[in-house]
């Protein structure tokens, strides 16, 4: 604390105080030593030979983790592979469709030509006995005065229902 000389009085005074009261007491201020807490936990100890053992487990799953990891990658880039293999594969079907309609296209720009030139009443007999999907293109190929006149030798059940159809369809090909 202070230096004796530097003290304040009153500090001095109760110093002295407690030393004639009871000199043991002044003096045998120690810190209180406590018990050690029991340990509700105990941490068991490991023989070397447990430890050798435990190192091996451990290593051997970490080889074993190693191998899996390794497999994975290769089926990773194995799909990778396969994906852009089946992607090239859609782009060729794609163009092989579009090269289909395109072919199906000038086959009905064709049929057009064909049932233009035909007499109506022949015209109205054929498509009649045509799938309607087909019948429907034919028609929205041709000019309006032509289907006019193929449908009006058309049985009328047929021809509304071709009519029908021509409204909802859009154009198959550009002429």
């Amino acid at each position: 604390m202070f230096a004796p000389d530097l003290e304040p009085l009153f500090v001095q005074k109760n110093i002295q105080k407690t030393i004639q009261s009871s000199p043991q007491k002044a003096f045998a201020k120690e810190p209180k030593i406590t018990k050690p807490q029991k340990v509700t936990q105990k941490t068991p100890t490991k023989t070397p030979k447990q430890l050798s053992e435990e190192w091996a487990r451990l290593k051997a799953k970490e080889k074993e983790l190693a191998e899996k990891e390794a497999s994975l990658k290769e089926l990773e880039a194995h799909l990778e592979a396969k994906l852009k293999e089946l992607k090239t594969i859609q782009a060729q079907i794609k163009k092989m469709l579009d090269e289909a309609n395109v072919l199906k296209n000038k086959r009905v720009q064709h049929l057009v030509k064909v049932y233009s030139n035909m007499k109506p009443k022949q015209a109205a007999q054929v498509i009649e006995s045509l799938d309607e999907k087909l019948a429907v293109k034919i028609l929205a190929g041709m000019r309006g005065r032509q289907a006019g006149a193929i449908l009006s030798y058309v049985s009328p059940k047929k021809a509304a229902k071709l009519s029908e159809e021509l409204t909802k369809l859009q154009v198959p090909f550009s002429q």
